[in-house]
């Protein structure tokens, strides 16, 4: 499965995101850095410059995951489900937009399905809890009902209160077939960050000064350890990595 240009599952697969305020200089440091993807959060961005920025996004050869997240959710979007599905339906066309990231809460999806398979784009369907990891039933329900949404990639984030949440998790997550991302958020659960792609996850997520969600690893440190850990990625990434890290 591809992202854009971008083949997932082979190797460790790296989503920075930006800050918006500072997007040219951080799109130079990705590419030096080799990271992958873009999340375009357009609910962080200014409403003026979000086309400004997916092009710029473009003229650097990357490809973004378009994600407007809802308050409800946890992002900073106050519109209504409404106003965001015109902007969803405006947005998907750009060129610099590989994929699609909508909630499991919203039912968006039916109008906006058959526009992301028609310009050829893949569908995360997500769901966050702040509070808490569910129990294994739990997850797999959620899980189950993302798929059955239309779901290229589930996408699935609780909050690590316990030592063992972030174990629970990723022993769930290793027996769903279906492309996945995971991650257990908070301190507790930093470390799926880096070794979920051993359970099956498909993506990490990345920042430049300051973290978007909780427990997500800063972009130098986690390139480290994903070369540390993860042979492939340094036998392709590190030889061009030597001098940047």
């Amino acid at each position: 499965m591809k992202i854009g240009t971008v083949e997932l599952g082979k190797r460790p697969t790296v989503v920075l995101v930006p800050n918006w305020e500072e997007l040219e200089s951080e799109l130079e440091r990705a590419r030096e850095l080799k990271l992958d993807l873009i999340e375009a959060r357009v609910d962080l961005m200014e409403e003026a410059k979000v086309e400004e920025n997916l092009n710029l996004i473009s003229d650097f050869g990357l490809f973004s995951i378009l994600t407007i997240r809802p308050t409800w959710e946890g992002g900073k979007f106050k519109g209504n489900e409404e106003e965001r599905l015109s902007l969803f339906k405006e947005l998907v066309k750009h060129p610099a937009v590989g994929a699609v990231d909508l909630e499991l809460r919203s039912s968006l999806e039916k109008e906006l399905l058959p526009l992301i398979k028609e310009w050829g784009k893949k569908l995360i369907i997500s769901y966050h809890d702040f509070e808490k990891t569910p129990e294994e039933g739990e997850i797999e329900e959620l899980f189950k009902r993302a798929v059955e949404k239309g779901a290229d990639i589930v996408k699935m984030a609780f909050t690590a209160k316990e030592e063992e949440d972030p174990a629970r998790l990723s022993s769930v997550m290793l027996k769903m077939n279906h492309p996945k991302v995971f991650m257990s958020m908070g301190e507790k659960g930093k470390f799926t960050r880096v070794v979920g792609f051993s359970f099956g996850s498909l993506l990490t997520y990345t920042f430049f000064g300051k973290p978007v969600a909780p427990g997500q690893i800063e972009a130098e440190k986690l390139v480290k350890l994903l070369m540390e850990f993860y042979p492939d990625y340094k036998k392709e990434r590190g030889k061009f990595l030597i001098h940047c890290i």
